[in-house]
């Protein structure tokens, strides 16, 4: 099992995320359910229905999820290629692992915890302690604070958050480069680290007019289809505000350690505006679709990306080396009980 860490900012809408990935892989679950699982401890699920459910009557979550982060965690499972043809009676068996499998956590990013790693070399906080783990990075960028007043607190805070991540970054490389020296001694045969690296841009729905007309781009993003347009349009964004983050997940080989190229998606929420699209006073509301006679509904959310986010990771979860996931294992503690959706 491959760990993931999803990074984010306080108040970033990683609750809102996870929330929205919840209804997501449980929508989607249900149309591949033989090529797709998804599992979660007892109290993360439930907070992440929670979530969901309040968002299903048109609130937005609070800040749930402050100074709790290493407590949620889930797993997505995905369909061995060669496990697909197997026999139905073989694929179940306790001693056949039919599934590649990615295990992420959602951490809180904290400036004081990385520079504390970067100058001592020692991971005391729990948080540095597991992302160190991580293969898989998942970065949210919080496009309400992307802003043209670059003498304003927000943009401040968003050149702080650039440096903290691309900081983690560094500090990831150098933990991977001295763990493959380790098992190389030790007469191991590993490949060349990998770390997969993938950026969400969170509350796109926010973003300002005139940062789009001052970049030249416009409102509505390439479809999915447009992979190339779509990573164009995401690092334009980031090329300004999130510019060493950028630099370090490009792709390529630092100081040893490979990055595979970055996968980019975008988050938002429909958000209920007042007359003339003027923005409402008051807690906003999300607007919700697909009402039913019993009364039910959902919120408007770009579930679509949220799809391509699952589907993404079956490929990085069938290209993560064997010997990543082994060593893995052996250092990772049994698992609690887990739901199944």
């Amino acid at each position: 099992m491959c760990p993931a860490a999803i990074l984010g900012d306080r108040a970033c809408g990683k609750t809102t995320f996870l929330g929205l990935l919840y209804a997501a892989q449980v929508k989607y679950g249900t149309r591949v359910s033989d090529s797709f699982r998804f599992h979660a401890p007892l109290q993360s699920l439930r907070l992440m229905s929670q979530v969901y459910e309040g968002m299903k009557d048109a609130r937005f979550p609070g800040a749930t999820l402050k100074d709790e982060m290493t407590e949620i965690g889930f797993v997505f499972g995905y369909r061995k290629p060669l496990a697909g043809r197997l026999p139905a009676s073989l694929k179940d068996k306790n001693w056949v692992n039919p599934f590649a499998k990615l295990s992420f956590a959602a951490f809180d990013v904290s400036g004081e915890d990385v520079q504390e790693f970067i100058e001592t070399g020692v991971a005391a906080s729990p948080i540095i302690q597991q992302l160190l783990k991580s293969h898989v990075v998942v970065t949210l960028v919080d496009c309400s604070k992307m802003t043209t007043e670059i003498d304003s607190p927000v943009f401040r805070q968003m050149l702080k958050y650039d440096s903290e991540v691309a900081s983690l970054l560094v500090s990831l490389q150098t933990y991977k480069k001295q763990e493959f020296s380790r098992m190389k001694a030790q007469g191991l045969s590993v490949g060349n680290p990998v770390i997969y690296p993938a950026i969400v841009l969170s509350k796109f729905d926010s973003i300002r007019d005139e940062v789009l007309v001052k970049l030249g781009l416009h409102r509505g993003v390439p479809d999915g289809k447009q992979k190339r347009k779509r990573k164009e349009y995401a690092e334009a964004l980031l090329r300004v505000f999130m510019p060493q983050t950028l630099s370090q997940i490009r792709g390529g080989k630092v100081a040893g350690v490979n990055f595979d190229q970055a996968a980019y998606f975008f988050s938002w929420v429909r958000t209920e505006t007042a007359e003339a699209g003027m923005q409402p006073i008051g807690v906003p509301r999300i607007v919700r679709k697909g009402f039913s006679a019993e009364g039910g509904a959902e919120p408007d959310f770009s579930y679509d990306d949220y799809v391509a986010f699952i589907e993404h990771f079956r490929d990085v979860a069938n290209k993560v080396p064997d010997e990543i996931v082994e060593q893995t294992t052996l250092q990772t503690p049994a698992a609690p009980a887990t739901a199944t959706a």
